[in-house]
């Protein structure tokens, strides 16, 4: 096998008897690229798809090396920031109002934080807020714009104290790390008895990944795990957390947000993004135009307490 690909189990049963839904179109020069934009351009790269045969997950197999996957995350540029702030503003509100209808604690570690918006609410809010996040530029947004405490590296490698938090939040992160039933067993360590997981990913049994297929936005290099509703919540069971079961959040997205991906993906966008930058005529109007949707309609989120 190449020196740059690892071969793994299934990340959640550790199972190692599957059948492959669809090959890798990837070359292996391709391996040698950073990663791609976490913003939603639709993927044209993606790994090997596979489907456990006793739990079902969905996985990516084999994956890039743990520590080149990490190397890429935390050189990871927000260049599309502007244009995504408002919208996961609104949708990071949405998701406080979720957390809040099922705990009201007060110290809340956000894993994967990105550049911050849901903490920043959540601060607001009156949490003791922590963020732990692998793009140093992501974490530096998030200390520098909103005043926020964010750590950055990966969270398996930092030390928090046990039974400390009320809340552990992942907000699509578990299709990202390679082995995340490892990162719950550790958000579950660092809850306070009764306290609450929320774990949020794309969802391969929904009804776009259902139509689209492989071309599904979500199909993408950088999605190494497809979770449906049933494999994340036996994910949260697998790794101590009890009561578990699906909930919903308001998402918010405005017509820039979906426009732009559109231009990049028929290599439109550079010779016209000065006329869709944020700031422009365009940009602020497209930007105030927004879509309402049930996070669970491309989305499938878990709770789950200690």
């Amino acid at each position: 096998m190449d020196s740059f690909l690892k071969y793994r189990n299934c990340p959640n049963c550790g199972g190692d008897d599957f059948v492959v839904l669809f090959d890798s179109n990837m070359k292996q020069g391709d391996f040698q690229e950073s990663e791609e934009t976490v913003y939603m351009l639709p993927g044209d790269k993606y790994g090997r798809h596979v489907r456990c045969q006793n739990c079902q997950l969905v996985y990516v197999n084999p994956i890039e090396k743990e520590s080149k996957i990490n190397k890429d995350y935390s050189k990871r540029k927000s260049i599309d920031v502007a244009i995504i702030r408002k919208s996961r503003l609104h949708s990071s509100k949405s998701q406080l109002e979720l957390v809040k209808r099922y705990k009201r604690g007060t110290n809340l570690l956000d894993i994967g934080c990105g550049e911050g918006f849901f903490l920043f609410n959540a601060s607001k809010a009156g949490y003791n807020t922590k963020g732990v996040e692998l793009s140093q530029d992501a974490a530096a947004y998030a200390e520098r714009e909103f005043g926020l405490d964010v750590e950055a590296g990966a969270f398996e490698e930092l030390r928090f104290p046990e039974n400390y938090f009320d809340v552990v939040t992942l907000w699509q992160v578990l299709e990202h790390v390679p082995y995340p039933l490892t990162v719950l067993k550790q958000a579950h360590k660092v809850l306070k008895p009764e306290g609450l997981l929320v774990a949020s990913t794309p969802n391969i049994g929904g009804i776009p990944a259902r139509i689209l297929g492989r071309s599904w936005w979500n199909i993408r290099r950088l999605h190494i795990n497809q979770f449906t509703i049933k494999t994340l919540t036996d994910m949260l069971k697998n790794a101590g957390f009890r009561n578990t079961s699906p909930v919903s959040y308001r998402e918010f997205i405005s017509l820039l947000m979906l426009f732009i991906p559109l231009l990049k993906h028929l290599k439109l966008y550079k010779p016209l993004k000065v006329l869709f930058y944020p700031s422009s005529i365009i940009g602020r109007v497209m930007d105030k135009m927004v879509l309402i949707y049930p996070s669970g309609l491309d989305n499938c989120t878990v709770i789950g307490f200690k």
